[in-house]
C-alpha cells in the first residue's frame, strides 16, 4: 500500500466514475500520495524520480524476506517434523508463499483491481529490471570483489607463517584445505526460489512486458556461470 501511493498508482480523482470521493478508495492515503505529485521527491512524471520508490520497494522486500526467513526457520523448528524432508517441505511452502506475495501483490492489484495495463507495464518493467540488476550485483559482482580482495590469500599466508614444516607441499595442501573448509556453504534454496519468482514474472505478465523473457535468459546465463565459479572459488564445495 505504501509503495502504491508513493509511486502514484492510487489516484481516485482519475476515475470519479468509480470513486466518488478520494476517501472512498480503500488504499488511498493522501499524506503518502502527495510525494508522487508533480515537483515532489517521487514525482511520477519524472524520468528518474519515479524509480526512487521502486528502489526503496526492492530494498524493503529484500529486508522483509531476510527477516521472514529467520521467522520461518524458527516456526518450522517448533513444528518438530519427524523427517528432514517434512521439515524442508514446510519451510519451502512458508518462504515461497511469503516471497511470492511480496513480489506479485502490486502487479495483481494493478492488473485485476485497477485494470490499468499502462501502470502494470510500468511497474513490471521497473521492478523486474531493478530486481534483475540487484541479483546480478549481489550474486555475481559482489562475490568476485570479495574474492579479488584476497580474503583466502591473506588467510593462507597467515596459516603458512604459523606452520613450521620442512615440506612446503604439505604446508600448501593443509593450509589450502583448511581455508576451503572454513568457507560458507552454497545456499541452493535461495537460487531456486529466485528462479521461480522470475518465472512468475515472465509467465504471468508476459503480455505486459514481452522483453522480460529475453532479459531473464541473459541474466540466468550470467548467473549460471557465476554460480559455477562460486562453487569452485568462493563457497564450500558441495559434498
Amino acid at each position: 500500500i505504501l509503495s502504491l501511493n508513493l509511486q502514484g498508482y492510487v489516484r481516485p480523482r482519475d476515475d470519479r466514475g468509480r470513486w466518488g470521493q478520494d476517501h472512498d478508495h480503500p488504499f488511498y492515503y493522501p499524506m503518502l500520495a502527495t510525494f508522487a505529485e508533480e515537483g515532489n521527491i517521487f514525482d511520477a512524471a519524472s524520468h528518474w524520480k519515479c524509480f526512487l520508490p521502486v528502489f526503496i520497494h526492492v530494498l524493503v522486500v529484500m529486508t522483509m524476506n531476510k527477516l521472514y526467513r529467520r521467522v520461518a526457520e524458527k516456526l518450522t523448528d517448533w513444528e518438530n517434523h519427524e523427517t528432514t524432508i517434512g521439515h524442508e517441505n514446510s519451510l519451502i511452502i512458508k518462504r515461497f508463499l511469503f516471497e511470492a506475495f511480496d513480489a506479485y501483490v502490486i502487479l495483481f492489484y494493478l492488473a485485476f483491481f485497477e485494470k490499468d495495463i499502462t501502470k502494470l507495464r510500468g511497474e513490471l518493467v521497473s521492478v523486474f529490471n531493478v530486481d534483475t540488476f540487484r541479483r546480478l550485483l549481489v550474486e555475481c559482482a559482489l562475490p568476485l570483489v570479495i574474492q579479488r580482495l584476497g580474503k583466502d590469500k591473506d588467510h593462507l599466508a597467515k596459516m603458512r607463517k604459523k606452520t613450521d614444516s620442512s615440506d612446503a607441499s604439505d604446508i600448501d595442501t593443509s593450509t589450502r584445505l583448511t581455508v576451503e573448509a572454513e568457507r560458507d556453504e552454497y545456499e541452493q534454496f535461495d537460487d531456486y526460489l529466485e528462479m521461480l519468482i522470475e518465472l512468475g514474472y515472465v509467465m504471468l505478465f508476459a503480455s505486459a512486458y514481452p522483453l522480460a523473457a529475453f532479459i531473464a535468459i541473459f541474466a540466468n546465463y550470467v548467473e549460471y556461470r557465476a554460480d559455477a565459479w562460486k562453487l569452485s572459488r568462493v563457497c564450500l564445495r558441495p559434498r
